[in-house]
């Protein structure tokens, strides 16, 4: 935890940022062994981007940084299909950022909210929002948020608007949300959390309600086991269950079921998972991992297992940027984690997309944080 509050929150929240996408995809054909098999490569190298699973199927990967380029920050996006293993870049620009929101609303659109933009010498906080629309495949400007913010987390409500809440101004951790209609471009405002939290897990419940788990806590910026429930309906926060360890910089995977899996994190719970419980409304201990790591991907499969990889090892602490290569999948049954093949190119902020007999791993940042473009396909029995 030391390390953390010397980076400070906005570095923190301008390092640590992973993607997890969960998708479905019919057409696999039933995999022969469990392993990682290459699966084509992006454009051009991206760590720290967005990757989204679409309703067609495609992946849309956005944003992102490679320090070895000259512009430092990805002003483009482009499409990746799991079918073919081929990417397309799409021709609108945009400004490029990371640590944006990603999440797809109402209509297939995709909003891309917030996040930090490179002004050549320093980042700057802004509320710049860009909606994709998929079935066009082209991108629109839209309506700027109500508070500039990067680190926020957002969640695709019932109605398929999006809830946006928490985050950073700068060094600042914030409590505000505000709810955006992607049909009329419009954002509003909605209550605040009772405190300022960062880097927590987020997810729209079966109910309808939102679920606001760990993350940091704005009173004193330290790792916190409480949670929170948003209510679209009433507009209210009220108090959730207690985290069975407090977790910032962790991994989530919503399961079928709709129960959120919370994997490692930074410090003490770097070495465990945890399961929201829908029907129970309660935290339970899942499994204890073989690697430890924070800042890791995690993806839910299909038949309610889950698979963890990537990320940095937590103990005693990476003196330097080297993620694992490791991969673990969680077997509900058992509530335990096993170690399966390993991935091919370890690395850690990566696109987890699971789909129908296979998991994509997209992008990331490899040793010494040098930004990758290839894809690779993880598959299992």
């Amino acid at each position: 935890m030391r390390r953390l509050r010397e980076l400070g929150p906005a570095a923190i929240t301008l390092v640590f940022l992973c993607a997890l996408v969960v998708a479905a995809r019919a057409d696999a054909a039933v995999p022969l062994h469990i392993g990682w098999l290459p699966a084509g490569e992006l454009s051009a190298p991206r760590a720290y981007a967005s990757s989204i699973a679409l309703p067609t199927g495609q992946i849309l990967v956005v944003g992102g940084l490679d320090r070895d380029d000259s512009h430092l920050v990805r002003s483009g996006s482009e499409l990746y299909d799991p079918l073919t293993g081929h990417t397309k870049v799409l021709q609108t620009p945009l400004v490029g950022r990371v640590n944006t929101s990603a999440t797809v609303g109402l209509g297939g659109r995709v909003v891309i909210a917030g996040g930090s933009e490179w002004r050549g010498d320093h980042w700057d906080v802004v509320d710049r929002v860009d909606v994709y629309l998929t079935y066009e495949q082209k991108w629109i400007a839209a309506e700027r948020m109500l508070q500039p913010r990067t680190g926020g987390r957002a969640t695709a409500l019932a109605d398929g608007r999006i809830f946006v809440t928490g985050g950073y101004d700068g060094p600042r951790l914030i409590a505000t949300s505000e709810i955006y209609d992607p049909l009329v471009d419009r954002w509003t405002r909605a209550t605040p959390m009772p405190r300022a939290r960062a880097d927590f897990a987020i997810a729209t419940l079966p109910d309808g309600r939102v679920l606001v788990a760990g993350g940091l806590d704005g009173r004193d910026s330290v790792e916190t086991r409480t949670s929170l429930y948003y209510d679209p309906a009433t507009g209210r926060w009220s108090e959730g269950p207690t985290l069975v360890s407090p977790r910032v910089l962790q991994a989530q995977a919503k399961l079928p079921n709709g129960d959120l899996l919370i994997v490692g994190g930074q410090g003490y719970s770097s070495g465990t998972a945890e399961r929201y419980d829908v029907k129970l409304g309660a935290f339970f201990f899942a499994g204890t991992l073989s690697t430890p790591r924070m800042v890791a991907q995690a993806a839910a499969l299909p038949d309610g297992r889950a698979v963890v990889t990537g990320g940095l090892p937590e103990f005693p602490g990476p003196r330097f940027f080297a993620p694992t290569g490791s991969t673990e999948m969680w077997d509900r049954a058992t509530n335990s984690w096993n170690d399966v093949a390993p991935v091919g190119s370890a690395r850690a902020f990566a696109g987890l997309v699971a789909v129908s007999g296979g998991v994509f791993q997209i992008s990331g940042a490899a040793k010494d944080d040098r930004a990758v473009a290839s894809v690779e396909r993880f598959v299992w029995h």
